[in-house]
């Protein structure tokens, strides 16, 4: 805190994880918190929050040109994603847990919507999921399975890699992995840490266009 009152700032920017002392920033400066509101989708809450920043620097233009054109770039993947299932997990410390479309990559059963048969509606995945067999994955022989990689967004030591993990006997029996659509997300450290940027948004589209359209 003291050197955040040695930098004298006019504004400051926080995540979610600074919540717990908003308060105390505002003692210092003006305090805006990035906030994900998964009621109302990923893509309306980043844009939301890229337009009460650049109204500060009177550029809310440029965001309404991104806004648009994240738009179009959804829709393509939308018209791919139509009628297939998916399966959405994440992998750390060799194990395998589902997520839902109530936090973290919910992007791809919201707005891409794929039918993620992964997690009932009223399961709360919204931390770190909940912990699957591969057995299970393969009962629901999903038609894509996506892929977080926690351990390589934060840089754990000596970790098995979520595509080494997934490598198996069970998994490779899927349709997803006889098709090639096993996809474990490239830049697994924008979604697990960065949801709900504007620049975070572009990367994430790109990793879903590049394993969907590519």
């Amino acid at each position: 805190m003291e050197a955040v009152m040695e930098c004298e700032p006019d504004v400051i920017f926080i995540g979610g994880r600074l919540g717990s002392i908003y308060d105390e920033l505002s003692k210092i400066a003006p305090v805006y918190q990035i906030k994900t509101d998964v009621s109302a989708g990923l893509v309306q809450s980043t844009a939301e929050n890229a337009l009460a920043i650049a109204s500060l620097f009177g550029e809310q233009g440029q965001i309404e040109a991104l806004v648009s054109d994240y738009a179009d770039r959804i829709a393509a993947l939308q018209a791919v994603a139509e009628g297939k299932t998916a399966i959405v997990g994440m992998v750390n410390a060799g194990g395998f847990s589902l997520l839902g479309n109530d936090g973290r990559c919910s992007l791809i059963g919201r707005e891409i919507g794929f039918e993620n048969v992964g997690v009932d509606a009223d399961t709360d995945t919204s931390a770190h999921g909940n912990e699957a067999s591969f057995e299970f994955v393969l009962d629901k022989n999903p038609d894509y399975i996506f892929a977080m990689d926690r351990d390589a967004a934060i840089g754990t030591q000596g970790a098995q890699l979520a595509a080494e993990v997934l490598d198996n006997e069970l998994i490779n029996k899927t349709d997803a992995a006889q098709n090639g659509r096993v996809v474990v997300l490239e830049h697994s450290n924008v979604w697990y840490t960065a949801e709900g940027g504007i620049t975070a948004l572009r990367v994430m589209l790109q990793d879903l266009e590049n394993a969907m359209l590519g």
